[in-house]
């Protein structure tokens, strides 16, 4: 399967011919591979947008998303104009729009960054492949993260993605450079909304006005003011200050959206954190240390994002099935009702209802919060992960593929070679919301009730607040009764050390080879 994804890597002679720069999700100038190489290598280069009804009409795409692709592709095409230089937008499906093209100018060949995505923007790939072979266009794809197409050996990767990581960043491509970027007249008259902003109105989406307020600025010039808030004034806070909801929206990065959408390279952050640890091992503040302790902790956060994200690029299919076969057989109930309680904050569990809510308007939740909704979804409601995928990649504005996916069949508990967590909603009350501030902020119908009265909440309703579509203790084990069923089958083991070896890390303690875990669950 990872054979179809390959392109052609050929690379492009200068002469005057025109070549395409395709932008997918890399909506910046700095450290911006594919753009960087086109330029240099290529006399007349055009880079083009295409916005596809099929990203438009998917079931995960949201407001959030389109919010996401405007601010990104507007803020980043008035700096190409700033420059001299050009970039227009399509409306259509990948192939139609180049076979359009094609047929008013013919073009050689087209830079793109290699996009880690879903089965819908794999399949996309693989047309656009073909039809590059049919045409004679030479098709060059990138890597603009440290995840690796093709890699066959684990053991492998941590040297590839250090020498990725830590090799220079790429500047911001000069004036006279962008200048070549360039719109040839035929295609001016099939482009999409002229020279002027692209605007929901050319989209079948809209927002209220309260997500237009609270939603993140999406674009290269927001991302580094981010970084650097981060770096210098809030990321002091990471190391404890990440797990609850009340305090993650200031201590966390928040750089996750800018990292999906590609409006900062994770090279770049990376390299940033490290040149601020370094600063900070010569001060005298006696903050230092605590600084230091938590960028620590975010340079770990950021291998990992790429260490999931490669399962995704190696495992393609891992969208519709688990990564342990085994897990196949795991039954789950699928209540409609159950499913629809979910997704609108109505389950009966504060906390649940709380993260939900916050998620449908600010399009964010911190990462302990996530996994407490997906364990809740498949420990508790007995719903299939594969039937909370969409709903939840709908709400996340930094919806990125490989880390959503590999994340949820974690926290389901399919993969196999993880602990199985199931997350208690009123335990986390306890740990992340004990007055319940962020439960009030969020669930209006509980501001009259005291903290106790809401984490000590059950069976019976408050108020207009809905008692607890289930018991969480005896739904919860039930499933993990379910779950170890299967785990301790000579299949399901043999399988677990299969999927160790093709998607394990390989750095610290939990990159032992081998299954050898003890039986555990943990209750969080």
């Amino acid at each position: 399967m990872i054979g179809l994804r390959m392109a052609s890597l050929y690379c492009l002679s200068m002469n005057d011919d025109i070549v395409i720069y395709w932008l997918k999700r890399d909506f910046r100038l700095v450290d911006n591979p594919a753009l960087t190489e086109a330029l240099h290598k290529n006399r007349q280069v055009c880079a083009i947008y295409i916005l596809e009804p099929s990203f438009l009409e998917a079931s995960e795409t949201s407001a959030f998303h389109v919010h996401a692709v405007l601010q990104a592709l507007n803020d980043l095409r008035k700096k190409i104009n700033s420059a001299g230089g050009q970039l227009a937008i399509f409306k259509g499906e990948v192939v139609a729009v180049l076979d359009q093209l094609f047929s008013l100018l013919p073009f050689r060949g087209i830079y793109s960054h290699e996009e880690i995505g879903i089965l819908r923007t794999y399949e996309r790939d693989i047309a656009v492949a073909k039809w590059c072979k049919q045409q004679g266009v030479t098709w060059k794809e990138i890597p603009q993260t440290g995840v690796f197409r093709g890699l066959k050996d684990r053991d492998q990767r941590q040297k590839l993605w250090k020498q990725f990581t830590f090799s220079p960043i790429l500047p911001r491509p000069s004036a006279d450079l962008l200048s070549k970027l360039t719109i040839p007249k035929k295609w001016k008259s099939i482009a999409l909304a002229g020279q002027r902003e692209l605007q929901f109105e050319d989209t079948p989406f809209a927002m209220t006005d309260s997500q237009r307020a609270r939603l993140q600025t999406v674009s290269e010039t927001a991302a580094e003011a981010t970084l650097q808030s981060f770096l210098y004034e809030r990321g002091i806070d990471y190391k404890g200050g990440i797990s609850s909801p009340l305090t993650a929206i200031t201590a966390g990065s928040r750089l996750s959206v800018h990292l999906a959408w590609g409006t900062i390279s994770g090279r770049r952050v990376y390299q940033a954190t490290q040149a601020r640890k370094e600063e900070l091992k010569i001060s005298e503040d006696q903050t230092a240390k605590r600084w230091r302790a938590s960028l620590t902790s975010f340079l770990s956060r950021l291998h990992w994002r790429d260490h999931f994200i490669q399962r995704l690029e190696t495992e393609p299919k891992m969208e519709l099935e688990p990564l342990n076969p085994a897990f196949k057989e795991l039954q789950y109930d699928n209540r409609s009702d159950f499913l629809s309680a979910w997704t609108n904050g109505r389950t009966g569990f504060p906390l649940v209802d709380a993260c939900i809510r916050c998620l449908q308007v600010t399009g964010f939740i911190n990462f302990r919060m996530r996994a407490m909704l997906a364990s809740v979804a498949c420990h508790t409601l007995h719903l299939d992960w594969r039937l909370i995928d969409h709903p939840m990649a709908s709400m996340y504005t930094d919806y990125e593929p490989g880390i959503h996916i590999s994340q949820l069949q974690m926290q389901a508990s399919v993969v196999g070679i993880n602990t199985v967590r199931i997350y208690s909603p009123n335990k986390q009350i306890v740990d992340q919301d004990p007055d319940t501030i962020f439960i009030k902020e969020w669930v209006p119908e509980l501001r009259d009730f005291s903290a106790e009265a809401i984490t000590k909440h059950r069976q019976e309703a408050l108020g207009d607040y809905p008692a607890q579509l289930v018991d969480w203790w005896a739904a919860s084990r039930e499933m993990k009764d379910r779950i170890w069923t299967i785990r301790k089958l000579a299949a399901s083991q043999q399988a677990a050390r299969e999927v160790y070896e093709k998607h394990g890390s390989r750095k610290g303690p939990r990159g032992r080879k081998g299954n050898n875990r003890k039986n555990k669950t943990h209750e969080q």
